[in-house]
């Protein structure tokens, strides 16, 4: 499997959010398309982060909900997926909300702490990368971030708490699955 050279992954905080922004109208997609995804538990960085886009591209922008679009039953969500794409028309650029609803799950019966892509997964990604449009996938979870995915982002960005050492207790992992603390992390 090869890995996607051109990815790009920066912090939220670094000045390469700033240039992305700025040039995002500039951004070329004819017969191609961008992919930036936001992965990380830092959600007032990522609703700023947001709120910049939404001010910078106004109407232009249309924001998806993937909880209404993407269930356990895949013909279902394969129907929901071809109407979401159907329903952007001319729209260029298009925000997808709660991506981990696409999150692939460990493999069984071993200790493995690679995820995998479920069809829904790959039939959304099939569906951008024939397109010409710019998207933005919000992931929770930064570690839902498959290889499959990464091969066909553009660019990263995480957004995660800053570090501490109680900041490190945030998460446990055991045999490869992955259980969140309630607690909230000191900044």
């Amino acid at each position: 499997m090869a890995s996607n050279e051109s990815l790009k992954t920066f912090k939220h905080s670094d000045k390469e959010t700033d240039t992305l922004l700025k040039d995002i109208e500039k951004l070329n997609v004819d017969s191609s398309y961008y992919l930036t995804v936001l992965a990380g538990e830092d959600n007032s960085a990522k609703k700023a982060f947001f709120k910049k886009v939404k001010q910078k591209l106004g109407d232009q922008l249309e924001v998806i909900d993937m909880r209404e679009i993407v269930s356990a039953d895949e013909d279902e969500s394969y129907e929901h997926i071809d109407e979401m794409i159907a329903s952007l028309g001319s729209k260029k650029y298009v925000w997808l909300s709660h991506g981990d609803v696409l999150d692939g799950v460990y493999t069984g019966y071993s200790s493995s702490v690679r995820r995998y892509a479920t069809p829904q997964e790959k039939y959304l990604i099939r569906h951008i990368t024939s397109s010409e449009k710019v998207y933005f996938l919000s992931l929770e979870d930064r570690h839902t971030v498959t290889n499959f995915l990464r091969r066909h982002t553009q660019t990263l960005i995480t957004f995660d708490y800053p570090s501490s050492f109680l900041g490190k207790l945030k998460q446990i992992t055991l045999n490869g699955s992955s259980f969140s603390s309630t607690r909230q992390a000191v900044t």
